[in-house]
């Protein structure tokens, strides 16, 4: 008798089944696997980026520690692909493509079944291979329009059947539709069925039914979400830890862990109670005794190497494919630069033109638009705006934008639009939620009337305010490699997009609804602010694009994203949106790219189930992984348009870094917040912008640099990068005190600067607190700044200058020149927070507008144009000063 892995050397038609129901190990290590799939994928609720990698390394590692104890010994050469595969999944699940975070789990899956043996080997490679056609289809859906429009029909439908059982409308896009586990779970169950025990028809029935059936029943509770959500009541006040507070948060939003659950379990059952067996074949016995002559005997199995060809053959072709298919789909060759480029905005409109101004403060005060052309033209393209956009104001223009138009068209005007853009031209149209008139229409969508695109009368609302860690883009030139940590994208509470073929989305808010609007209420005719039965789940197109004769038209049912206040944090997409209207960057999606990617696609998945094998799945992860990172970094390289103050004198680019962890906080107008130092800069003439990345190429085009006690440490390539600004010129600022120096002392230190240092280097120095302090005299009088809590600081160079004393006459900011430029220290940490410079709704500190007034005169000093004197020095203050 002999085994398949004996080969025998006669096969018939006669063999035995032995029956061997899989150990609970192996069970629990395909779970683990398939859940750190799940969650690599983002298919198991809202979950930040940081904690979903950290659960996606959890539950691989519990994969890891179940099978090792049972992994075959005395074989390192099976062991330690296990331990190198584990490193390799490390670094994949870091990276921020999510695709490429799903195929870690593949690549760790796979070497657990090289170093297993028997049905254990034979679950792990089906679960491998699972995993690895999972992360084609989440790359697929970010990558093909037509894909990812398909899958949210898919989801669509999917719900409408559950609203058929229950009775309840109930709308949902792909990801609370769990396709994600539905694609898992039905490829694992077609690879794992054909070694189970034959007959298999009704094996393959009942999983189906109980993937289908178990799905069913997920589907069903969604659909009550709404019913739940109205029986808890909303707890009014942030006090104790509650469990309807955790209700409120979780649900709908953690809801498709429930869907996970249920696929983990219907798979655990499937594998552990159906026979995955050890297939027995004989060496077939003659009848009567006879003997098999040399003529009787059947047929030899194809020579070994044969085989060993084929699979090599299929293995090859299958990583070929797997490179090849990110380049077909994603990289976008070509660079968009916009020097010389003409952009027209179109002037009228719900906006305005204003930037902030000296007198006018708090957050009202920023203005909507007025920054604008300023950014565009440091992009080196000429900017106009148009008053009625005449054939002269688009002759020779590359893009037009509209921003929230309101006022009736004009006689022609509609025309020239569509024959701009029918010419070769490049059109924005940004709307905004709940916009109707009479007719039951507004502007915007008149001039979309000609498309598959229309912004409906809704909210597109977010789950966590500015869609942070909410959005899910598409693989485009104006998207690729922008995270969502800060809300780089810009968009907040505006109207959801409708784009139907040939329109395809372009940016997505996986965690959101839509909130059907009202006209009776008085609030913008918003909805009510609640997610309610047949408004979408998830999956909220936020901005769409369509190809129109030679052009393009690119929608975005918000108009937050190009304000003033916001482009601070939106200017990277905004420069590539602006780069890819308006530059020479290729049309992105093109129809025959599409069919490329989805005949590869497919492709792809045939050679990868085809005698599937664990070198192959292992070799297609990496293959598809490192392909899709290498045409991801490709297509940042490519964006040449950045932000430069240079043309200008003096350089008015200003930015604050954005990249170390700084203390302030991310939401402008908080307390913590920066919302007043932006504007103050905009007061003083800069084009005001954070700085999501400390480079050279960056920092060589702008003027000022400030930071905010970081708590990243600086890498010595960074270190070398502002030592090399300030010395050509420009001017860095950075506030710390002592609590929060630590990261920040490399870089201190290369000019010579300390915080905190006491007369005994042992002990910690002495806080000076909250205090104000006089750093300008005339005639008798002082003005004075205010310091939240401060430290000393010191300066080893006898050239700087100390521009405020603290307590003890111990310097509290310090300027040293360095080259052509100047660094600043101020120790304190909360200097330029707004709880120290500007208050959200303008109020005046005590009275003052003392901090106000010092950075105007400061920033005057720094650019060494005509000294600004405060009010206080020419005639007598308003208010009262102090002693």
């Amino acid at each position: 008798m002999h085994t398949i892995e004996n080969e025998p050397t006669v096969l018939t038609d006669r063999a035995c089944w032995k029956a061997r129901p899989e150990p609970m190990a192996s069970v629990v290590v395909l779970i683990a696997g398939l859940a750190a799939a799940w969650i690599a994928a983002g298919s198991t609720g809202l979950l930040g980026h940081p904690l979903r990698k950290t659960l996606t390394l959890v539950a691989l590692s519990i994969a890891i520690g179940v099978r090792h104890p049972n992994l075959r010994t005395g074989s390192i050469i099976r062991t330690l692909p296990l331990f190198l595969a584990a490193g390799v999944a490390v670094f994949m699940v870091t990276l921020p493509l999510p695709a490429v975070n799903v195929l870690a789990a593949a690549l760790v899956l796979a070497s657990l079944a090289l170093a297993a043996k028997g049905q254990s080997r034979s679950i792990l490679l089906a679960a491998s291979t699972a995993v690895v056609t999972l992360g084609l289809y989440r790359f697929a859906v970010t990558s093909v329009p037509w894909l990812c429009q398909a899958a949210d029909l898919t989801g669509k439908g999917i719900g409408k059947m559950a609203a058929l059982i229950t009775g309840k409308p109930l709308w949902v896009g792909s990801t609370f539709a769990g396709l994600d586990m539905l694609v898992l779970s039905g490829a694992f169950w077609c690879l794992y069925l054909p070694g189970t025990r034959p007959p298999r028809a009704a094996r393959a029935a009942y999983g189906c039914l109980g993937i289908l059936g178990g799905h069913l029943v997920y589907l069903t509770a969604l659909s009550y979400v709404p019913d739940l959500l109205a029986a808890v009541p909303v707890q009014q006040t942030e006090t104790a830890w509650s469990w309807t507070a955790l209700l409120h948060k979780v649900v709908p939003w953690n809801a498709p862990i429930i869907a996970c659950v249920i696929h983990a379990l219907t798979v655990a059952t499937m594998v552990r109670w159906s026979t995955c067996s050890e297939r027995v074949l004989t060496v077939a016995e003659p009848p009567d005794g006879d003997s098999l002559d040399d003529d009787s005997r059947p047929e030899r199995p194809a020579p070994r190497s044969a085989a060993l060809l084929s699979r090599l053959g299929l293995g090859t072709a299958a990583l070929a494919m797997a490179v090849v298919l990110p380049v077909m789909a994603v990289l976008w060759p070509g660079s968009a630069d916009l020097t010389g480029k003409k952009i027209v905005f179109y002037e009228k409109g719900f906006l305005n033109w204003l930037v902030p101004t000296h007198g006018s403060y708090g957050r009202l005060s920023s203005g909507m638009y007025g920054m604008l052309p300023v950014f565009v033209e440091s992009l080196g393209a000429e900017c106009l705006i148009s008053a009625d956009l005449s054939e002269d104001d688009l002759e020779g223009a590359d893009a037009l934008v509209l921003l929230f138009p309101d006022e009736p068209w004009q006689e022609g005007q509609r025309e020239r639009i569509g024959d701009f853009v029918r010419a070769g031209g490049s059109l924005l149209v940004m709307g905004e939620h709940t916009t109707r008139d009479d007719e039951g229409e507004n502007r915007f969508n008149e001039i979309l009337s000609s498309t598959a695109m229309h912004v409906r009368f809704d909210s597109a609302t977010f789950a966590v305010g500015g869609w942070l860690h909410s959005y899910e883009t598409l693989a485009h030139p104006a998207t690729v490699g922008i995270g969502d940590e800060r809300n780089q994208f810009g968009v907040v509470i505006g109207a959801s997009v409708q784009a139907r073929w040939p329109a395809r989305p372009l940016l997505i808010g996986r965690w959101g609804w839509t909130d059907d609007g009202d006209e009776a209420n008085s609030g913008a005719m918003m909805g009510n602010g609640l997610y309610d039965c047949g408004e979408k789940l998830g999956d909220v197109v936020l901005a769409a694009e369509q190809p129109v004769g030679k052009g393009r038209i690119v929608t975005f049912g918000d108009t937050s994203g190009l304000t003033n206040a916001i482009n601070v944090g939106s200017h990277t997409f905004n420069t590539r949106l602006f780069a890819y209207l308006a530059g020479n960057a290729a049309r992105a999606y093109p129809a025959w790219r599409q069919i490329m990617a989805i005949v590869g696609g497919a492709l792809l998945v045939v050679l990868l189930c085809r005698r599937p094998g664990i070198w192959k799945t292992s070799l297609v992860a990496l293959g598809l992984a490192g392909s899709l990172v290498a045409c991801t970094a490709a297509n940042e390289d490519s964006i040449g348009a950045l932000p430069d103050g240079r043309p200008n004198t003096p350089n008015n680019l200003a930015y604050i870094d954005a990249s170390h962890a700084e203390a302030n906080s991310s939401e402008s107008w908080r307390p913590d917040g920066i919302g007043g130092l932006v504007l103050t800069l905009m007061r003083n003439g800069y084009l005001t912008l954070a700085l999501p990345e400390l480079t050279p190429q960056r920092l060589s085009r702008a003027g000022l640099l400030v930071s905010v006690a970081p708590s990243r440490t600086f890498s010595q390539r960074q270190i070398d990068a502002v030592k090399a600004f300030v010395h050509d010129g420009g001017t860095f600022i950075i506030m710390a005190g002592y609590e929060r120096m630590a990261a920040s002392a490399p870089l201190l230190d290369a000019f010579g600067f300390r915080v905190g240092i006491a007369a005994d280097k042992a002990l910690e120095p002495e806080p000076m607190g909250h205090f104000k302090a006089p750093y300008l005299e005339s005639d008798g009088k002082r003005v004075y700044v205010r310091f939240h809590a401060a430290w000393p600081v010191t300066c080893i160079h006898p050239d700087a200058r100390v521009l405020a004393y603290g307590k003890n006459d111990r310097p509290v900011i310090v300027r040293r020149r360095v080259g052509a430029g100047s660094v600043v220290l101020i120790g304190d940490t909360g200097f330029a927070m707004n709880k120290n410079l500007e208050h959200e709704n303008g109020a005046a500190f005590e009275g003052l507008r003392e901090n106000a007034d010092f950075w105007r005169w400061f920033l005057s000093l720094l650019r060494e144009e005509e000294l600004w004197v405060p009010p206080a020095l020419r005639r007598e203050p308003a208010g009262e000063v102090p002693s």
